[in-house]
């Protein structure tokens, strides 16, 4: 409940004025962003109601688990199907403000297109599931925070790879890899997935 009023006297604080509080499936996302966003609030918030459902519906779900026993946000700003089941573990994004603050020229949309191919594969090397709802899993995304998505891109472009790769059972980084290097990790049996680019570069053509 402290952290639910603390996101609601942020979005009712902000100035220029947001209007009322959100409510809905996506609200607790929505307050979640224009915290990490700051000066970016109002472009963020754009790009967030341009997103396919998907990539929407991604963020709402990640972004509204607490990683607490016991702790949820209230069901009227959340999906439904994650006040109906509580689930972990829970995905703290290292340097998610830092990614969304150094916007750039970059599409806010795009920006959080790739945030939530972030979630996408965490979550495929994490399943959700009733006995981790306690757990807590960081995912650092350090080697992206000041790329724009064509940064990122322009290396795809060279050969290489972007992959979410598990360190441990409670850390994943964000790497730019070679082939070369992708197939030590498949001969190491290292895991992994490949951060796919191509819903956010669709977003502003």
């Amino acid at each position: 409940e402290v952290v639910e009023e603390y996101l609601k006297m942020r979005w009712q604080e902000f100035t220029p004025n947001l209007g009322p509080v959100p409510k809905g499936p996506s609200a607790i996302a929505k307050m979640r962003l224009i915290c990490m966003a700051q000066m970016n609030t109002l472009p963020v918030l754009h790009g967030f109601e341009e997103l396919l459902d998907e990539d929407k519906d991604m963020l709402s779900t990640e972004m509204a688990l607490t990683g607490c026993v016991g702790q949820q946000f209230s069901a009227n700003l959340i999906p439904k199907e994650v006040s109906q089941r509580m689930e972990g573990p829970a995905f703290l994004v290292y340097y998610g403000p830092a990614f969304l603050q150094n916007l750039g020229n970059d599409y806010p949309v795009r920006r959080l297109s790739v945030l939530a191919e972030i979630y996408r594969c965490a979550r495929e090397m994490w399943p959700a599931s009733v006995a981790k709802v306690a757990s807590n899993v960081t995912i650092r995304i350090d080697v992206i925070k000041q790329l724009s998505v064509a940064d990122m891109q322009d290396a795809v472009a060279k050969g290489d790879l972007w992959m979410l790769v598990k360190h441990n059972e409670t850390e994943a980084f964000v790497e730019r890899s070679t082939k070369r290097k992708l197939n030590k990790m498949i001969a190491g049996n290292a895991i992994f997935q490949v951060i796919d680019l191509s819903t956010a570069l669709a977003y502003g053509v």
